[in-house]
């Protein structure tokens, strides 16, 4: 009247292999938060992004902590601004709106998604300039 199960048999095909599913293909690995931040900061452009539009895009529910970290630890410049248009009663507080400070700071972004779309077997994406060369802010 034992209720423990009794464990497979050596060579049985219930037996499954770690290996090989640890082994899958890094291009069916689900991408990594930053990388969805970084995509969808080079989508939007020069607009820029907020909690509430990174949460509808990806479920991104911090996004002022993926941009203090991008900004810290990958040395990637952001702009953050109240947007009062994301009030929606009267005493809430805005939500920033954060976008790429310069056209370097953009290649930066752009070079580090590139590094993760890559390490997952995936191809490089490509952003046009959102502004002339000549003007610093994006």
């Amino acid at each position: 009247m034992n209720s423990q199960k009794k464990a497979a048999p050596k060579g049985s095909s219930n037996v499954i292999n770690t290996r090989t599913v640890n082994s899958q293909s890094t291009e069916m690995r689900p991408p990594y938060k930053i990388e969805l931040a970084l995509n969808a900061l080079l989508n939007k452009g020069p607009q820029g992004i907020t909690q509430p539009e990174a949460f509808n895009a990806y479920r991104e529910s911090c996004l002022h902590t993926t941009i203090s970290s991008l900004k810290n630890e990958r040395g990637i410049g952001f702009v953050a601004e109240p947007d009062f248009e994301t009030v929606v009663h009267f005493y809430q507080k805005p939500f920033n709106r954060y976008w790429l400070a310069t056209d370097e700071d953009r290649v930066m972004a752009l070079k580090l998604l590139n590094a993760y779309r890559s390490n997952r077997g995936l191809p490089k994406v490509h952003f046009e300039a959102w502004h002339k060369p000549d003007n610093k802010a994006a």
